[in-house]
């Protein structure tokens, strides 16, 4: 029986190899999808990252002028008030509140965005889900970052930037504002309510539809080109900004990393390579190129890097060597 104890214990890399085959088959239930997003939300609410809280910072500079200001005035009982003493500290007052504004009126001029934005991150190897203050929740995958408007969200706009990747459950709300999803390449997706994945990285960007609809907006000079996805529809950029748009028979797969699992069909050693170094900060060198057209079926659960380099060594016969965070990958000559 899946339990939420047994699920915890699988998220801190604390199950047996039995138990987590069992979790897996239990999440690829649709039934129990719900249960597993509740017990994954309350896991990483209780197991938290560690962010900087910009919002904290500010708080903390306005106290401390506040209490400056307090202390640059205040009197002991008995104190013999000394006017040009009392005119210094006022000076002294104002010159630090002066000072500090300063300062902070410069940082925030070299730093806009980050008085604009709050960005969320996940390290390599994590994901992180989070609900937004519009009801939508965002999964973020390893390696990734969302950057989110500190004021007017889901009032002026609902618009966020990403960079890596990451699954949104867009919530409707009624003034029917549009929810889009922003990239560093012209690209964003435009959506009312809907469930879908984006994966914005430099190789290129793509885009799978689970639920509803979308619509692509794809800045070409001056002019934008849309493109309407349905479920199933699977939308690509590359490097070249050559955008291509086909239906694929099981666009859940390029979600499974929410659950922890990779969906292998037919997938080139490069696509696993990438992987590696996308979502785990790998360093890898295939020795003989060759070996990179090399094809992994398969489904498999992972808690970290290794056991997808263990999947490669079983499945495709090659030897691997692991030194710290580089990974040399050759024919295995016995």
């Amino acid at each position: 029986m899946i339990t939420k104890e047994l699920l915890f214990s699988h998220f801190t890399g604390k199950t047996s190899a039995m138990q987590k085959q069992s979790i897996d088959e239990w999440a690829l239930i649709k039934a129990n999808e719900e249960l597993y997003y509740k017990w994954l939300e309350e896991y990483e609410a209780k197991h938290p990252e560690y962010p900087a809280d910009i919002d904290k910072a500010i708080s903390n500079y306005r106290h401390f002028l506040e209490q400056n200001r307090k202390n640059a005035f205040a009197e002991k009982p008995g104190d013999i008030i000394d006017p040009v003493k009392k005119g210094r500290r006022w000076l002294l007052a104002v010159g630090v509140a002066a000072s500090l504004s300063i300062i902070l009126l410069v940082f925030g001029m070299r730093n806009t965005e980050l008085w604009k934005y709050r960005t969320l991150r996940t390290g390599y190897g994590k994901t992180r889900t989070v609900q937004l203050s519009d009801g939508s929740r965002v999964i973020l995958n390893a390696n990734s970052s969302l950057r989110i408007p500190r004021w007017g969200f889901g009032k002026t706009s609902r618009n966020v930037l990403l960079a890596g990747e990451a699954s949104f459950s867009v919530k409707h709300i009624a003034t029917n504002q549009k929810f889009v999803v922003q990239t560093a390449k012209e690209f964003e997706v435009e959506v009312l309510g809907t469930e879908f994945t984006v994966f914005a990285r430099d190789r290129g960007t793509r885009v799978v539809l689970n639920k509803g609809k979308v619509q692509i907006n794809l800045r070409e000079g001056r002019s934008t080109r849309k493109m309407v996805m349905k479920p199933g529809d699977l939308v690509t950029l590359d490097k070249n900004s050559h955008i291509e748009k086909k239906s694929i028979p099981k666009p859940e797969i390029l979600s499974a990393w929410q659950s922890h699992r990779y969906e292998f069909d037919k997938t080139a050693l490069q696509e696993i390579v990438y992987l590696l170094q996308e979502n785990y900060g790998l360093e890898v060198e295939v020795e003989d190129k060759g070996l990179l057209s090399q094809t992994v079926s398969g489904s498999l659960t992972v808690d970290n890097a290794d056991h997808i380099l263990e999947l490669i060594e079983t499945v495709l016969g090659l030897k691997i060597t692991k030194d710290g965070h580089k990974v040399h990958i050759s024919q295995n000559k016995q």
